[in-house]
Formats: C-alpha cells, structure tokens, sequence
C-alpha cells in the first residue's frame, strides 16, 4: 500500500480520490437501508447497495500492493510488510469497535428486540452471539462465518476487512508466483481464476441456503480472492506497459472509457448476481486506465481535497455505521439525517489527522523496535521498515479492507 510520504497518493491521485467516491456510496447505501437518508430505489439500485464499491477497494488493493512492494517481496523482505499492514488497518478496527460499544449497551439495557433484530439480526442467545462476534471482528475472522448473528452485530462492515487481512496473508506467496509470469499467461491465470469464482458462485446459488449462500457469496474472503488477484495482475501490466518508456496515455484514456461505459451499463442492467462478479474486470481496466493516464483529463479526481477524502476513506468506511446507529438512537431520521454524514465525513478527516496516522506511526515503531530487537540485539537504532500507509488500495479497506 503505500510509504511514508503517500507514494500511492502522489503517484496516482486519482487512485486515492475513487476511494471517497466508493467509499461514500456505501455510506448513502448504509444510511438509506437504516432510513436516515430518503435515497431514490433507483441510484440504490445503480450503485447496488454500496456491493459494487467494495470490490473496487478489493482490486484498487491488489493493484496498489503490487505496485508499492513488486521489487521488495519477490526477494523476501515479508515481516516488514505484515507489520506495515497491522498498522495500517488495526488501529481503525479498534476505533470502529469502541464506538459500537454505546449501541450494544443501549440495546442490551433497554431490551428492545426489534431494534437488536433489526440492527444484529440477533433474536436469541444475544449475549453468546455478541462475545462471539466481537472475538470475530478483534480476530478479523468474521468473513469467514456465513452467519448474520456473527456477522451483523457490532462493527457490520468490517467483514471486508477480514477479507483484506486474508489477501494480505496470500499476497507475499501471490506476488512471487504472478511477477514471473508472462503477460499472455497471467492472463490465462487471472480468467482461470475469475471463471472458478464463477462456478463457486454458481455452486453456492444452487446448493447453499440462502441465508447461508449470500454470507458465503458477499463476504467470504475465498469467495472474493479473484478480486484481489485481478488488481494484481493489472499492476503487473501496469509496470509491462511503463518500462517500454513510450507514452501510454492513449491507451489509458481507451481504457477509462471502456470501463465506465460498461460500468454503467452493467449498474442499470444487472444482468447477474452478484453483480462485483461482471464488475469486477471493469474495475480493473479503469484502475489501470487512470495509472496510465499522464495528462489529468479527469481532472477533478487529482484535486487535493478529494484526494485527503481518499486519505480518510478507510475512517470513513469503518466508523460511518456506528455513528448511524448513535444518531438513530439520539433522534435523527429521514429529514435530518444528511447531517449525519456530513458529521461522518468530517469526523473521519478527524480521525485522519489526530488518530489514524498517529497510531500507523506508533505501531510501526513499535513493531521496528520488536524486530530490530530480535535480528540486531547490538543495535540500538530501530529498523526502518516499509509501512505501506496512505494507499490508496487499502479497504475498505484495504474495503474502506480495507482493504
């Protein structure tokens, strides 16, 4: 994901800004189905519940991971790299749980059941499922339980994030077994792969119930890999395309095109479900489009404050529920409820500022500290470490998982 100084930022501010854009899509998603927010059933339909923005984040990820560390990890150089990640998505985990704990003791104290039902979709052994899912959501496990008494209660979005940290377990091995290959049979490899998400979809829509089949389809993180190698494989292109030292931008601005005519076609046709599945190609084709683009035809998306917003997006992502939950429980609704996520908005440049990046600091001097501790014991420098910060790959969040 990025270094210190923004790498993936400052190499593709356009990449960083379509965070925000998806990012906010869930959100509007998010507070619509939770009636704060009057959205139209036919944009909820066309950015198809906040789904869609999600496996954005997922090849946005993949292709920012690559292009930030292709040349360290084909040779080693994973510790660093994992301790880059915890950093970057840790400290936020925690942040979105801390802010649910006031909606679980408002639930658990006033015992209403239609609201615990409504927002955990928890009906019965209430206090079982809570632990349970908060040891979930601490383990960034919950993606892989298809239950939505695991899965709804406390922090919802966060299963995406548990996607990432799979991604990000696989990445390394993935990295060194893609990097080698040749452009004609990486292509092969990645419609392999997309064709089996394919048939596993198929399988799942067939054989699985469906309120396990959906869990298993949505947030699954095996269910969701194909994404994440799609962002790799368009990377690996990317770097193809940029070491020949001829201008590409042609061929970017081809590919953006295509890839939001289709888009749109797809978000007003739906032809399939789910829908990331057709989408998910498309996002890779703009995402490669954008990074080779060297004129900023699309201007806006290079300018600096939806840039910061791309910066803040994975606060966004996964503090923007819990605080739905709160102004659900101070009083506000339909009419008042764009006030809420202008609050959110602002509120995750906030957190940004005064504890994410704080917290991405200090974890990776800890973790530098630990492992310059354990390989160097004479020395007394910490380790400089590769931190992979501010991507614009990361959920969401990496999802925001986030990544």
């Amino acid at each position: 994901m990025a270094t210190d100084s923004d790498q993936s930022g400052g190499a593709f501010p356009a990449l960083t800004s379509i965070r925000f854009i998806a990012a906010f899509a869930v959100v509007i998603s998010h507070f619509s189905e939770n009636d704060l927010l009057p959205l139209p059933s036919s944009i909820f339909d066309f950015i198809d519940g906040g789904r869609s923005a999600v496996s954005l984040f997922f090849v946005l990820s993949g292709f920012i991971l690559t292009f930030t560390y292709r040349d360290k990890l084909v040779h080693g150089g994973t510790r660093s790299f994992y301790g880059a990640r915890v950093a970057r998505i840790y400290p936020v985990v925690l942040l979105g749980l801390l802010l649910c704990v006031p909606v679980v003791i408002y639930l658990l104290y006033t015992g209403n059941a239609s609201l615990m039902l409504k927002w955990y979709a928890l009906k019965h052994a209430i206090h079982l499922a809570l632990t349970v899912s908060l040891i979930c959501q601490l383990l960034l496990l919950n993606g892989w339980f298809p239950f939505s008494a695991l899965n709804q209660p406390w922090n919802g979005p966060s299963d995406s994030v548990s996607c990432e940290a799979f991604f990000y377990a696989l990445f390394p091995y993935l990295l060194r077994r893609l990097a080698v290959l040749k452009p004609v049979r990486l292509a092969l490899v990645c419609v392999a792969v997309w064709l089996a998400t394919g048939a596993w979809i198929a399988f799942l829509h067939r054989y699985m119930p469906l309120a396990r089949s959906g869990a298993m389809i949505y947030a699954m993180p095996l269910t969701r890999l194909a994404e994440f190698v799609l962002g790799i494989a368009a990377a690996l292109c990317y770097l193809h395309l940029r070491s020949r030292g001829t201008s590409q931008h042609v061929r970017g601005t081809a590919l953006v095109g295509i890839a939001l005519v289709v888009l749109v076609t797809l978000s007003m046709w739906r032809p399939i479900a789910p829908s990331f599945f057709l989408d998910a190609p498309c996002f890779a084709a703009l995402i490669l489009g954008l990074a080779l683009m060297e004129r900023p035809v699309l201007g806006i998306l290079s300018w600096r404050p939806l840039v910061r917003l791309g910066h803040a997006s994975y606060s966004l992502y996964l503090t923007h529920l819990p605080i739905a939950l709160l102004s659900l429980m101070l009083g506000f609704g339909r009419s008042n409820g764009w006030m809420v996520i202008v609050f959110c908005v602002l509120a995750s440049l906030v957190c940004l500022r005064f504890y994410e990046e704080p917290m991405r600091r200090h974890v990776r001097a800890r973790l530098a500290r630990a492992n310059s501790a354990t390989h160097r014991p004479e020395s007394r420098a910490p380790a400089k470490i590769d931190d992979g910060s501010g991507s614009a790959g990361d959920s969401p969040e990496t999802l925001g998982t986030s990544s």
